[in-house]
């Protein structure tokens, strides 16, 4: 990985333990609870907008909490009487025209799990902007087959992007962002402006295959073409992400 830092973040973890109870300050206070401090250079002496109480008794004050839970395709309503073929992590099975395997039925978003070879660059996560996709997809597929007419394989299942808002900064995701599938051998590049944007790409030899994207860089639709079109990097790999070059000058 290359890139710099300007300041080090220490992060603590608390292993095998859940959450226990939310406290506003308030409630915090008037529980009579003291606030755990570890490492003591973490900062104690403040009043927090939320507390929170893990099952191993210790209190933490917070900003905020992010809740990841994670996502079960709920398909109990619709397997009785059914057969429907189910996939290792309990989606219905779809093809590459999001049918599953009852006749006449077709199924998208969370519930459903992808059985076709998919692209190098797209892998199926339970986002909502997937959901949509498969939806129109799934239309599309249904008035198709009942025409009796071919067609092809939505784009949108060439290249995993997903965009969103978090705290007010844009953030999209391309291709294998966090670098999935890909082993131990790829290579990091990082750029980062102080609340301003963050940039994160991944490279596995020379070829750009995924990148995450945080702030306004106008970098998605170059990100985007270099990994469908698989352009060996390296000779500009060391000036990539200079925020002096124009990218859309070289490859655009």
């Amino acid at each position: 990985m290359t890139g710099s830092m300007q300041t080090s973040h220490q992060v603590h973890v608390e292993y095998l333990v859940e959450i226990q109870r939310l406290l506003s300050p308030e409630e915090f206070e008037s529980a009579g609870l003291s606030e755990s401090c570890v490492p003591e250079s973490f900062i104690c002496d403040k009043s927090w907008p939320v507390y929170v109480r893990l099952t191993n008794d210790k209190v933490y004050g917070c900003d905020f909490i992010v809740s990841a839970t994670g996502v079960t395709p709920n398909t109990d309503p619709f397997l009785a009487g059914n057969q429907f073929s189910i996939a290792e992590d309990g989606g219905l099975k779809v093809n590459d025209h999001m049918q599953t395997t009852v006749q006449d039925v077709y199924a998208a978003g969370d519930i459903c799990t992808v059985s076709w070879e998919v692209s190098q660059h797209w892998f199926q996560m339970k986002l909502w902007s997937q959901a949509r996709q498969m939806g129109v997809y799934s239309a599309m597929c249904m008035v198709a087959d009942d025409q009796k007419e071919d067609i092809q394989l939505d784009f949108c299942f060439e290249l995993f992007a997903h965009c969103t808002n978090f705290f007010n900064y844009k953030v999209i995701l391309l291709g294998r962002f966090n670098a999935q599938g890909l082993g131990n051998d790829y290579e990091l590049l990082l750029r980062v402006t102080k609340d301003l944007e963050y940039i994160k790409v991944v490279l596995q030899n020379g070829r750009l295959q995924g990148a995450i994207l945080i702030g306004e860089t106008d970098l998605e639709e170059t990100f985007e073409n270099l990994i469908l079109n698989q352009i060996d990097l390296t000779p500009f790999k060391e000036h990539l992400l200079e925020p002096n070059i124009d990218l859309e000058d070289f490859f655009d």
